[in-house]
C-alpha cells in the first residue's frame, strides 16, 4: 500500500477491515452504521478492499457482532501486554 495507508479511515466489521474512501465523509458512514446497529436495520457502505477496489458492503444491524470504527486519529494508544 502506499503512504496513505496510515492515514486511512477504516471500518471492521465482523474481523473484516475495510477502507472508507475519502467521498463521502467518514463521520456519515459511521452515522450510517450506528443507526443501523440501534434500529436493527441494513445500512449500505461504500468501501475499499486491501487492494483498494471499490466494493459495498452490507452491514446488518441485526447481525453484526462487532463493529471498530478507525477514524485514523494519532496518537494511537500503545499496546502492551503482561
Amino acid at each position: 500500500m502506499t503512504d496513505q495507508s496510515s492515514t486511512d479511515k477504516q471500518i471492521t466489521v465482523d474481523g473484516s477491515v475495510w477502507i472508507l474512501p475519502q467521498e463521502p465523509d467518514a463521520a456519515d458512514v459511521f452515522k450510517q452504521i450506528e443507526t443501523a446497529l440501534e434500529n436493527g436495520t441494513v445500512a449500505r457502505i461504500a468501501v475499499l478492499d486491501a487492494k483498494r477496489r471499490r466494493v459495498e458492503i452490507l452491514v446488518n444491524g441485526r447481525t453484526v457482532t462487532n463493529v471498530v470504527l478507525d477514524a485514523g486519529v494519532d496518537p494511537r494508544p500503545s499496546e502492551t501486554s503482561g
